[in-house]
């Protein structure tokens, strides 16, 4: 039973690479953690891994009224995943989310040329393991996922400090592995898992990413 909460991301990631020392060293193994935060976690665990780091980038996509509520995802691929269910009940449409889906791009092309210390290797054929350092619905893997599907990767594991249960469920669906340390209920947001989850900001991540 993990015990909760996490002190920090990096606690976090240190306590999720005890569940994936099977990847320690493997070949044609790549990390690619979600920015900002994930990246965080994707450190703790390439270091104790002896695993590549690369950046991956999403952005997540708000109700045109009221940004801060998530109906979705896009990644850096192009990929897009918007939940069906929860757009019918926000009475929102495909074409409603057009201008937000544009805006998230641009930022999203923004935070790829700032981020991409180095340039990562030919993705196909390789064994991902994405990383977060939680997931509340989910939309971010799932758009990453699915970017990574159409590059032909090897096999695809998502591993999570904290998710709830039916994320959880949902990417077992959609991935090839799932590594969770924690499934606790009620969920609410994955900050509250944390004994300390601050803004992370480009400044850091660039300087997670070349390993400092």
């Amino acid at each position: 039973m993990t015990d909760l909460p996490f002190p920090t991301r990096s606690d976090a990631g240190a306590a999720l690479a005890g569940a994936l020392r099977e990847y320690g060293g493997a070949k044609d193994t790549l990390i690619l953690a979600l920015v900002r935060g994930g990246v965080v976690v994707g450190r703790a665990l390439a270091d104790a891994l002896k695993l590549p780091l690369f950046p991956y980038v999403v952005r997540k996509l708000g109700h045109p009224g009221h940004r801060e509520f998530a109906l979705g995802a896009v990644a850096e691929g192009g990929s897009t995943f918007l939940d069906d269910a929860t757009m019918q009940a926000s009475g929102v449409t495909w074409e409603d989310m057009e201008p937000v889906i544009e805006e998230e791009m641009q930022e999203l092309e923004r935070r790829k040329t700032a981020y991409l210390i180095e340039a990562r290797p030919e993705l196909r054929g390789k064994t991902i393991i994405l990383t977060d350092d939680g997931a509340a619905t989910g939309a971010s893997l799932f758009a990453a996922i699915e970017d990574l599907r159409k590059a032909a990767v090897k096999k695809i594991i998502v591993a999570l400090p904290v998710s709830p249960p039916d994320t959880v469920a949902r990417l077992k669906e959609k991935a090839d592995g799932v590594v969770v340390l924690a499934t606790p209920e009620p969920f609410e947001a994955v900050g509250l898992w944390y004994g300390s989850f601050p803004q992370i900001e480009d400044e850091e991540v660039i300087r997670l990413l070349k390993g400092q």
